[in-house]
């Protein structure tokens, strides 16, 4: 397979490049035309000798992934199926709320974690995607939006457990925030996660790391076990343990994620243990009304007065809570929507 220079960092060019008599600081060079520039042909590279040019036209490719397919929600939110070199393909979703750009985006082709609410753990993991397969998708859908102003937030939300791709996604978040790569602020990037306890305290250690969102989404094992199979390896306990040693580590603030399930996790109790365990953390609750997924997932979300009666609830305990409403459902590019299943590739 042709090597594909997309992806790789200012070290992985300089090898990449060596045997075509590139020099150590052609490599910077070609970084930025990578993705600051967003220049993938290589005879316009003008700042390297015509000789290096050409053969590594002849011998390489500049490969972000492609559009197969874009569905575009009455919100104008659009999700977008990108294919990559191996024939897979995963989705990202491209949102504007109150004029504020948002890109989600998949690390995993599938995911091996199987939440019970998740249209994506239907799939399975079939592999982890590189740096440059999670970069490309910004890429791609900037060009789709014609964004070129990095005034815009990513959040790790689509396809797959980004901590379970750990070294995949800090490297795509490392492009994404290199000012001489994509010159994304570390803090409009945030990764979600189910609750891999020991990559969250790993993440803590980072220099410069993304915002941490926890999807929690229950408040006792029992419920949790059922809807997250990975609480059966880290329980409540162990992850509230770990979030603490983030927030120790890091100094920073986290959110807890709370997928709204009616009749499952939103009783009276289940707000009372949420509000008891937000007491004992530095994090603030996103409430997330379900999003239905009708034939494939057998849920449904509260009425829209319990999910503002649970936060306001939460409010008058001064806790900080919010809400995300639904974007994109019927496009099916809401949270917990997205999922390349047989079929519909």
């Amino acid at each position: 397979m042709t090597a594909n220079l997309f992806g790789l960092d200012r070290e992985g060019l300089a090898a990449a490049l060596s045997p075509y008599g590139a020099r150590p600081f052609h490599a910077r060079q070609v970084y930025r035309w990578l993705y600051a520039r967003r220049a993938y042909a290589p005879a316009g590279w003008t700042d390297l000798p015509r000789s290096v040019r050409e053969a590594v036209g002849q011998d390489t490719c500049v490969d972000p992934g492609r559009i197969v397919r874009r569905t575009e929600a009455r919100d104008g939110t659009v999700k977008a199926l990108i294919g990559l070199a191996d024939g897979q393909a995963v989705e990202a979703v491209s949102m504007v709320q109150r004029g504020r750009v948002t890109f989600c985006l998949s690390s995993q082709v599938g995911c091996a974690l199987a939440c019970d609410f998740c249209l994506t753990g239907r799939m399975g993991l079939t592999r982890h995607l590189t740096p440059g397969e999670i970069a490309g998708q910004v890429a791609l859908l900037q060009d789709d939006r014609a964004q070129a102003d990095p005034g815009f937030n990513v959040v790790f939300m689509g396809m797959g457990e980004p901590l379970h791709n750990y070294d995949g996604v800090l490297g795509a978040f490392r492009l994404l925030t290199d000012p001489e790569g994509f010159a994304l602020s570390r803090r409009r990037v945030t990764v979600s996660t189910s609750g891999l306890a020991p990559a969250i305290e790993r993440l803590a250690t980072e220099p410069e790391r993304p915002r941490l969102a926890v999807s929690l989404n229950a408040t006792t094992d029992a419920l949790r076990d059922r809807l997250m199979p990975i609480n059966q390896r880290y329980p409540i306990e162990r992850l509230l343990s770990a979030c603490r040693r983030f927030a120790e580590v890091s100094g920073e603030r986290f959110t807890f994620e709370y997928v709204l399930l009616s009749g499952v996790n939103d009783g009276d109790d289940d707000v009372r243990r949420l509000a008891a365990l937000l007491r004992r953390v530095p994090a603030k609750v996103n409430l997330i009304p379900f999003n239905p997924v009708p034939g494939k997932l057998p849920y449904l979300p509260p009425s829209r007065e319990r999910v503002l009666a649970i936060r306001d609830r939460l409010l008058s305990a001064h806790l900080p809570a919010s809400i995300r409403w639904s974007r994109g459902a019927e496009a099916r590019a809401a949270c917990g929507q997205l999922a390349v299943l047989e079929g519909e590739a």
